[in-house]
């Protein structure tokens, strides 16, 4: 009887919301800029427009100071700054017999490892069901491989422990893809900093919680490293100009995005504060869901803080295609997570086998929520509403 009392004065709640939001999309994610746009402005009314320019070092520094890491090289996109985590492995372990990359993450981290390296160096790594990150186990990273290395991939924003990781296994090399888990912590240690790392990469995209609509990060805490890519991203220039002595790129940043990354960097708690009251409403919200097991949340590994990028759910037995499409009627965006190298034609011949695969049913099932910094309380009631009438 008092389910049913609670059901109608939720279905009464929903109708009264959804008249607001008949003609009104609430995106997947949207950049949080408002307040942080004073320096970029500053850098084009100077008319430092391009890489050079005072906020390229000033963001640098100010993101060194915040994350606790001796070099940091910003650069045009998170990509660039992947693809060099991987130059650097080269560089610094040229001889490696095997790289190991997880399951079910952005395409990003392969394609920048197949640009660098043949596809036969790389193996898959199984992948956690409840984590949705690698599986950690003890028994498994003891199995693999002598001479290796493992490219840690904080999937989802959800936190690897890599200190624990290097402990199990001193003699693997890890470089970790940091670009969806940016102020995650394992063992209170921000990710992508630990002395435990070879390098790591950060992406500032649009739908990221730093945002400079592109624009990325490389650090490192390896000076000969630090020193190589500062110039491998930029043409390869010495000391002296025009002179270059090694094939390289051009992935500097601007002083404008610069500009941008600054503004935000030097007041990133309140964003912080702002994304963990969206997560932290979704659980008030979607709490009746989870005592349910209608949907589930992805689990954290011990010793670990999860970043807050996107809130992502697990609703079994359920088409994505079919949720899509019926909260793109009510006027809500959402995405899947992350698919299977096996969905991807050029990844098809990675090597595999069917322990490493990944649950087709998670991959159907698995959903990221809308999840940007200013989106209120009534918007997330009204997407857990609008789960509740389609589990119902």
């Amino acid at each position: 009887f008092f389910f049913i009392i609670y059901y109608y004065l939720l279905m009464f709640l929903y109708l009264n919301i959804n008249i607001y939001y008949n003609y009104s999309m609430i995106p997947i994610y949207k950049p949080f800029l408002e307040k942080y746009k004073t320096s970029a402005i500053n850098a084009i009314d100077e008319e430092w427009i391009s890489n050079y320019g005072k906020y390229i070092t000033l963001a640098e520094n100010e993101l060194k100071n915040i994350v606790k890491c001796k070099y940091v090289i910003l650069m045009n996109n998170g990509t660039s700054a992947t693809s060099c985590i991987y130059i650097a492995l080269k560089y610094k372990y040229p001889n490696l017999k095997k790289i190991y990359v997880p399951n079910n993450v952005f395409i990003a981290v392969w394609n920048c490892g197949l640009l660098e390296y043949p596809p036969n160096i790389f193996e898959l790594l199984k992948i956690n069901e409840n984590t949705l990150i690698m599986d950690t186990s003890e028994e498994y990273i003891k199995t693999l491989e002598k001479n290796s290395a493992i490219v840690i991939v904080h999937n989802l924003g959800n936190i690897i422990n890599v200190a624990r990781l290097k402990r199990i296994r001193p003699d693997i090399i890890l470089i970790e893809d940091n670009c969806e888990g940016l102020f995650g912590k394992y063992e209170d240690n921000y990710t992508g900093c630990c002395k435990d790392v070879l390098c790591s990469s950060i992406s500032f995209y649009a739908n990221k919680t730093i945002t400079t609509g592109e624009g990325g990060a490389f650090l490192t805490n390896d000076n000969k490293i630090y020193k190589h890519i500062k110039q491998v991203y930029s043409h390869g220039m010495t000391d002296e100009r025009y002179i270059h002595n090694t094939l390289a790129r051009n992935y500097r940043m601007t002083n404008i995005c610069a500009g941008l990354l600054y503004d935000q960097l030097k007041d990133y708690n309140t964003i912080l504060t702002m994304k963990k009251t969206v997560f932290d409403t979704y659980h008030i919200y979607l709490k009746n869901l989870i005592e349910l097991n209608k949907i589930k949340i992805i689990v954290s590994e011990e010793n670990t803080v999860k970043a807050l990028w996107m809130f992502t759910i697990i609703i079994p037995n359920i088409s994505f295609k079919l949720f899509e499409n019926y909260m793109i009627e009510k006027n809500i965006q959402i995405r899947p997570i992350f698919y299977a190298i096996t969905k991807h034609e050029h990844l098809k011949k990675i090597n595999y086998n069917n322990e490493t695969l990944f649950s087709k049913e998670i991959t159907n099932n698995g959903i990221m929520l809308p999840s940007y910094p200013e989106l209120k309380e009534l918007d997330i009631k009204y997407i857990c509403l609008c789960i509740q009438e389609y589990l119902s």
